[in-house]
C-alpha cells in the first residue's frame, strides 16, 4: 500500500490548524470581549481585585486559568504547523504579544501586589494586550482565506497522488520506493520498503504485508553481500540518478532470475527505483545473436558459391567457397561488377530468352540476373561462370532480391554450385534410386519401368514374356546362425549366377530381402518359362562357399504371364502367389500361376482375419492324444492338441493356421494360452483319476524366445497346481540349431523348474544331428513319416532304430508318433521303443471324453 499522501497529510494539518484557531478564538472571545466592553481585556474592574473567598470568583479564576491554557496551546498548534504556510506571520506576534500581556495582567490582578507597587505597568501591560488583541482579530480573516486555499490545495494534491498510485498500480515496471537507515555515524548501512507496486510483488514474489516496513537486508542478505545497498547509498548521498543492467538476485520474471534495467533516483532521504522487466528482451536478443550467428556460420561454411551484390550488380561480399571457386580472392571481386564473371554471349542469349518470356526488353546487363527475381520470383538457371585463371565452370545459379524491414529491394543474391559435383550426384542417386546397393541389380523402380515398356511391346506385338518370383528357402537360417555378412554373401552369389544364366535382354531385379524378379522377354513359348525356372533351381543348387560353410541354397519360384496378367502390379502379385504356393508343397519347387491360386490367397486373407479374433471369441479347444506305455501299456501321457473351431470356417486343423500365426506373431498368444489352459485341464484330470500322467504340449521357436516364456511357464504351473514333473514341452531341430547357445539356456531354465523337455519330429530336420549331445533333453519323438513305413521299408526301418538306439545312449527316451497298426506297435517294442501314440490307441480326445477312456484302458490292463 502507499504510505500517507502528502495532500492527505496537508488536509490533516490543515484541519488540526483550523481546530486550534477555533478553540483559541473562542477562548480569546471569552477573554477579550468582556474586557473590550468594560475597558479590560479580562473582563474585570482595574484596582478591583477578586475577592478569594468568593466561589464565583473561585470559579471563574479556574476558568480563566484553563482559558489561558487553552491559549498557549492553540499558539502553539498554530507556530508549529502553520509556520511554513500562513503569510501574515505579524498576527501570530500580535497573537502571541497579547497572550503575554494578559497572561501578565492575569497573574499581577491575582496578587494584587504588582498593582500596588506599579500600578502604571499594569496600565501598559493592558493597553499593549488590548492593541494586540485587536489586531489578532483582523488577522483572522487573512487566516481563514489562507486555510481556504491550504485545504483546496490539499485536495487537489491528493487527487494528484491518486493518479500517481493508479499510475503506479498500472505501470509495466516495476516501482520500489525506500528510507535510508542510517547508523549512529548517520550512514547509510540499509533501506525499508515503504512502497511497491503491483508488479513489484510479482517480481519479489512477496506480497505488499510480507515486505513493506521491513529492511531489505533483513529480507534479502544477497543485497548487502552483492554491494547493491553501496551503490543506493551513493545514489543518495550524492543525488545522483543511476541506471544500471544486471541479473538481479531478488527478483524473478518467470522461473527464473529476472534481468532487469534499474533506474535508481534520490527521494528525500531514500530512493526510488524503477525496475524494468529485460529478461523476455535479453532471450529475444540472445536468439536474434545466436540467428546471425548461425547464418554467418552457414553462410561461411556453405559448399555453395555465396555472391550478394547491391541493386547496381557491385558485388558486396562473397563466401570462401566462392572464393574456391571462382580462383579469386574476396578483395578482388567486392567492388567490381558481377557482370566480370559471365560470358557476355551468354548473357546477351538470355535477354533475349527473358524478353520474350517477360514481354518486355531486358538489357545484356545486370538485368539479365535481376529481372525474374525482381518480380517477386526466383531465377534459377544453368549459367557458365569464368574463372580468373580464363576457365569456364558451368554452375546452378539461383538469384533472389534481398529486403530490409519494410520490404524494399536492397539487393541480391547469388547461390550457385559446380554443376560437374551435381551431375556426379545425379547419376550416384540414379543408381541408388533404381539399383540395390548389395547385388548392383535393379531395383523396384527400374523393374517396373522395364515391366511397363515390356507390357507395350507385348501389346504391340503380341507377344508374350513371364515374371518369375524367386524366393531363397530358408535364408532365415543363414543369417541367424553364420551373420548377415554370410547372407550378404549369399545374395551376391545367386545375383551373379542368374546374371550368367540369363540373356541381356532379360531383367534381373532384387525385390527385397532374399526376393528376386526376372522379366523373362520375348517368349516364343510359355514352356520356355518354365525352363528358364528349372535352371535356376539348378544352377542355385551347387554349394556356395562361405566362412568355411559350403551352404546349398534352394529356391521357390512362382511365374506369372502375360497377357494372362495385364498390369505390372498383376505381374509381381501373381507372381507372389504362384511362389507362396511353392513354398506351401514343400519349397524347392515351380508353381505357374493360375486364378485357382488367387483364390487360394484370398480364402488364407480371410482365414488370418478370422484368427486375429478367435482367442478373445474363445474359439480354441485342446484335444488330448493318449501315449502308451509299450513295455507296460500303461496310460502314461498325453499329448495337447489345439482345435480352432471358427462359426464360418468350420473346425480348422493346425496345419492350416499354425503357419498363418507363425508368419502374424499371433502364435505367442495361442502358444501361451495352449500352456495355461493344458495345465488347468490335466492337474483337474489327475485329481478326479488319483494317478499321475504327464501332458506335453508344443511349443513354437518364436514363442520360446520370448523374454516371458518362463514366466508363462511359471505361472501356469501355479495356477494349475500341476507337479512340474506332469508337464513336458515340446521343441523342435530347428529351434536347437537356431541360436544354439541361447536356446540351451532357455531349455536349463524350464528343466530347472522339474519340467522335461522332448524334441518333436525328430529326423526330419538337419542330418548332422551332433547339436543333439549338447542339449540333454528327456526324451525324441519318431516323426510318423518314419512310423508309418518301418515294417515295409527298409530305410526307414533303419533310420527308426538308429534314432531309438542314439537317445538311448544318451538315456533318453524314445516315443513313436502315428502308430496305426498292431505290426507297427510289436516292431516298435522289439527295437526298443519306450512308448507310443496314434491311431491304433486312441484318435484325440476331449476332456470328458479323455476322463471316460483313460477309466476303460485301466481296467483293460488290469483284466
Amino acid at each position: 500500500m502507499l504510505s500517507a499522501p502528502r495532500g492527505s497529510a496537508t488536509r490533516n494539518r490543515t484541519i488540526l490548524t483550523g481546530a486550534a484557531c477555533a478553540l483559541g478564538g473562542f477562548a480569546f472571545a471569552y477573554l477579550s470581549l468582556p474586557g473590550l466592553l468594560s475597558g479590560s481585556l479580562t473582563g474585570q474592574q482595574s484596582g478591583h481585585p477578586v475577592p478569594v473567598g468568593s466561589m464565583a470568583v473561585s470559579l471563574d479564576g479556574a476558568l480563566v486559568g484553563i482559558t489561558y491554557l487553552l491559549l498557549w496551546l492553540t499558539l502553539a498548534v498554530v507556530l508549529l504547523h502553520s509556520r511554513h504556510t500562513l503569510r501574515p506571520r505579524w498576527g501570530v506576534v500580535m497573537f502571541l504579544v497579547a497572550l503575554v500581556a494578559e497572561s501578565l495582567v492575569h497573574i499581577a490582578e491575582t496578587h494584587g501586589r504588582v498593582i500596588s507597587f506599579a500600578p502604571w505597568l499594569v496600565v501598559a501591560l493592558k493597553v499593549v494586550g488590548e492593541i494586540s488583541a485587536v489586531g489578532t482579530l483582523f488577522s483572522l480573516p487573512i487566516y481563514l482565506r489562507d486555510l481556504k486555499t491550504l485545504a483546496l490545495r490539499a485536495e487537489l494534491g491528493e487527487q494528484s497522488e491518486a493518479r500517481l498510485a493508479v499510475t503506479t498500480e498500472t505501470s509495466v515496471d516495476a516501482i520500489f520506493i525506500f528510507r535510508s537507515v542510517r547508523n549512529d555515524a548517520s550512514k547509510i548501512i540499509d533501506f525499508t520498503f515503504t512502497f511497491v507496486n503491483r508488479n513489484g510483488e510479482q517480481m519479489l514474489n512477496s506480497t505488499r504485508a510480507e515486505v513493506l516496513g521491513q529492511r531489505v537486508g533483513e529480507l534479502y542478505p544477497a543485497m548487502l553481500t552483492t554491494g547493491r545497498i553501496e551503490q543506493w547509498a551513493t545514489v543518495v548521498e550524492t543525488d545522483m540518478p543511476m541506471v544500471l543492467e544486471s541479473e538481479s538476485p531478488v527478483l524473478f520474471s518467470g522461473n527464473g532470475p529476472a534481468y532487469c534495467r534499474l533506474q535508481l533516483t534520490k527521494l528525500g532521504d531514500g530512493i526510488v527505483i524503477t525496475c524494468t522487466d529485460l529478461t523476455s528482451s535479453r532471450l529475444v536478443n540472445q536468439e536474434l545473436k545466436r540467428a546471425l550467428a548461425f547464418n554467418k556460420a552457414i553462410v561461411l561454411s556453405s559448399p555453395f558459391s555465396i555472391i550478394v551484390t547491391d541493386l547496381d550488380g557491385r558485388i558486396t561480399s562473397v563466401n570462401p567457397a566462392a572464393e574456391r571457386m571462382l580462383l579469386y580472392r574476396s578483395e578482388e571481386l567486392c567492388g567490381r561488377s558481377v557482370m566480370l564473371l559471365h560470358d557476355p554471349e551468354e548473357v546477351a542469349r538470355r535477354a533475349e530468352e527473358l524478353s520474350l518470356e517477360l514481354k518486355r526488353t531486358v538489357e545484356p546487363t545486370v538485368d539479365v540476373l535481376r529481372a525474374r527475381a525482381s518480380i517477386g520470383g526466383r531465377d534459377e538457371k544453368e549459367w557458365t561462370y569464368l574463372r580468373k585463371n580464363g576457365s569456364r565452370l558451368p554452375v546452378q545459379l539461383t538469384m533472389s532480391t534481398m529486403e530490409d524491414e519494410s520490404g524494399v529491394v536492397t539487393g541480391m543474391m547469388g547461390m550457385s554450385y559446380d554443376l560437374t559435383e551435381r551431375k556426379d550426384a545425379d547419376d550416384y542417386i540414379y543408381h541408388l534410386a533404381h539399383h540395390d546397393t548389395l547385388t548392383g541389380l535393379p531395383g523396384r523402380s527400374l523393374l517396373r519401368d522395364r515391366l511397363e515398356v515390356a507390357i507395350e511391346r507385348g501389346r504391340r506385338f503380341q507377344t508374350i514374356f513371364a515374371v518369375l518370383m524367386i524366393d531363397l528357402d530358408h535364408f532365415k537360417r543363414v543369417n541367424d546362425s553364420l551373420g548377415h555378412q554370410a547372407g550378404d554373401i549369399v545374395l551376391c552369389e545367386v545375383a551373379e549366377r542368374l546374371k550368367r544364366l540369363l540373356r541381356r535382354v532379360d531383367t534381373i531385379a532384387r525385390f527385397g530381402g532374399d526376393e528376386f524378379i526376372v522379366l523373362i522377354s520375348e517368349l516364343q513359348t510359355r514352356e520356355y518359362a518354365q525352363h528358364v525356372a528349372r535352371k535356376i533351381i539348378k544352377a542355385l543348387t551347387v554349394p556356395i562357399r562361405v566362412f568355411g560353410h559350403d551352404l546349398t541354397v534352394t529356391a521357390s519360384i512362382g511365374i506369372s504371364m502375360f497377357p494372362d496378367s495385364t498390369t505390372p502390379d498383376e505381374l509381381i502379385r501373381h507372381a507372389d502367389i504362384a511362389m507362396y504356393r511353392s513354398k506351401t508343397l514343400g519349397r524347392n519347387d515351380i508353381v505357374e500361376f493360375t486364378p485357382d491360386l488367387g483364390q487360394e490367397l484370398m480364402q488364407r486373407l480371410a482365414m488370418e482375419s478370422a484368427l486375429r479374433t478367435a482367442m478373445e471369441r474363445g474359439e480354441f479347444t485342446l484335444m488330448y492324444q493318449p501315449q502308451i506305455s509299450l513295455d507296460t501299456f500303461a496310460l502314461t501321457g498325453l499329448e495337447a492338441l489345439i482345435r480352432w473351431n471358427n462359426p464360418d470356417l468350420g473346425l480348422v486343423m493346425p496345419v492350416d493356421f499354425i503357419p498363418i500365426a507363425e508368419e502374424t506373431g499371433l502364435i505367442v498368444e495361442i502358444g501361451a494360452w495352449a500352456v495355461r489352459t493344458a495345465c488347468r485341464e490335466i492337474a483337474e484330470l489327475e485329481r478326479e483319476l488319483g494317478q499321475p500322467l504327464m501332458v506335453a504340449v508344443n511349443v513354437s521357436p518364436r514363442q520360446v524366445h520370448q523374454q516371458n516364456f518362463q514366466a508363462t511357464i511359471e505361472s501356469a504351473l501355479a495356477e494349475s497346481g500341476l507337479n512340474p514333473r506332469s508337464l513336458e514341452v515340446e521343441i523342435t531341430e530347428h529351434l536347437l540349431m537356431r541360436d544354439s547357445e541361447e536356446s540351451l539356456g532357455i531349455i536349463e531354465r524350464i528343466q530347472a523348474l522339474g519340467v522335461t523337455t522332448a524334441i518333436d519330429d525328430f529326423g526330419t530336420g538337419f542330418s548332422n544331428m551332433s547339436y543333439i549331445t549338447r542339449f540333454k533333453v528327456d526324451r525324441l519323438k519318431i516323426d510318423r513319416s518314419f512310423v508309418s513305413r518301418c515294417v515295409e521299408d527298409e530305410n526307414s526301418l533303419a533310420v527308426t532304430t538308429a534314432i531309438i538306439a542314439l537317445a538311448h545312449s544318451l538315456n533318453m527316451r524314445v516315443v513313436a508318433e502315428g502308430v496305426e497298426s498292431a505290426d507297427q506297435a510289436v516292431m516298435l517294442r522289439n527295437l526298443g521303443c519306450d512308448f507310443a501314440q496314434g491311431y491304433l490307441y486312441s484318435r484325440p480326445l476331449d476332456r470328458q471324453a479323455l476322463k471316460e477312456y483313460a477309466s476303460l484302458w485301466q481296467q483293460q490292463i488290469s483284466l
